[in-house]
């Protein structure tokens, strides 16, 4: 099977606006050159951010957007990285690539009246964008949202959350702070059963969006099961701008049959079990990975030749399957593969 195809097209953006949310977190307003970019809250954009050992992917939530702009809301994270590099150099006027904004962690999940957001730090960034949504479209929604920060000068969107409390009566709004200043009377400490069961009595009840680090997640995922709620109404997304995350290491290929996997030309092997992201990193060939679990897009590869079982779960635009990319982290061979990073 022939896969060739030319590269998929990428977003030109220009960077239009930055503003301060915290000393930390900068939110850039960025426009395509090609005219609006339609996006679902919730979604998440795969910039392809130029450091100077070379370009790397990364995936980021879209916090908001109006007339066809998009907002990026970052933390800057350690020195080298992307993160770092957008906050020094991602000013007004300078561009940056893309792919299409991509993602299943929206409300499109939505099968509940009622309905709970619970974030940790810049976890807040899709909350944020379905709360606009929601405050536009529908501002009756029965919604809380529990949001747990370091500090309360780390705390995103505090101002623009208090006008929006104005306009949705049934919106509740709890902040935790793990490190509380004077003049705080909000909640303090980490996330804990019986701060949330405090600030959302009915959580269980709830369908749940919940976004942070993956400690946190599945804290919060284990309190909502034990607080009766069930598995469907949980749904998380992990990859908003944070470090990349590794796919599970398989630390020696064992005998057994398997396949011929290839690589930007180079031949290595692949067992039925790994998935084309496992068996590339065991052997010493990086593809650039994100989230791991096939939503943020970051390890799109073009498919060459070769069968596979590709499970996409929200990270493939249906254009992009069609033109024969696959993701990396969540497609398994079926016969001798040859691929090619995008």
């Amino acid at each position: 099977m022939d896969m060739q195809a030319p590269p998929a097209a990428l977003l030109s953006l220009s960077c239009i606006a930055v503003r301060d949310e915290t000393p930390t977190v900068k939110t850039f307003r960025l426009r395509s050159g090609s005219g609006p970019v339609g996006f679902t809250p919730g979604q998440a954009l795969v910039l392809k951010v130029p450091l100077p050992g070379g370009p790397v992917w990364r995936s980021f939530t879209i916090s908001g957007g109006a007339g066809g702009d998009l907002e990026l809301t970052i933390k800057a994270q350690a020195p080298g990285g992307a993160t770092r590099w957008l906050h020094e150099n991602l000013r007004e006027g300078s561009g940056i690539e893309a792919r299409a904004p991509r993602g299943a962690f929206t409300l499109g999940l939505r099968g509940n009246d009622r309905l709970a957001f619970v974030s940790g730090g810049s976890g807040a960034t899709p909350m944020m964008a379905m709360l606009r949504h929601l405050a536009d479209t529908d501002p009756e929604a029965d919604l809380a949202w529990f949001h747990a920060a370091r500090d309360p000068a780390e705390v995103l969107f505090a101002r623009e959350l208090a006008e929006i409390q104005s306009r949705m009566p049934n919106l509740t709004v709890a902040i935790s702070v793990s490190r509380a200043a004077p003049g705080w009377f909000g909640y303090r400490g980490r996330v804990s059963r019986a701060r949330l069961a405090s600030a959302i009595p009915d959580l269980g009840r709830r369908q749940v969006f919940c976004c942070g680090p993956q400690g946190f997640m599945q804290e919060v995922r284990l309190i909502h099961a034990a607080e009766g709620g069930a598995r469907v109404q949980f749904h998380t997304e992990s990859f908003g701008g944070t470090a990349p995350v590794a796919a599970p290491m398989v630390e020696a290929a064992p005998e057994g049959p398997g396949f011929d996997l290839t690589v930007n030309g180079r031949a290595i092997g692949i067992r039925p079990d790994e998935t084309l992201l496992q068996a590339s990193l065991r052997q010493g060939v990086i593809i650039p990975c994100g989230c791991g679990e096939g939503m943020c897009g970051t390890c799109m590869v073009q498919l060459v030749s070769g069968r596979v079982d590709s499970r996409p779960n929200g990270g493939l635009t249906p254009e992009e399957a069609a033109e024969g990319y696959v993701l990396a982290c969540s497609t398994r061979a079926a016969s001798d593969v040859e691929i090619r990073l995008a």
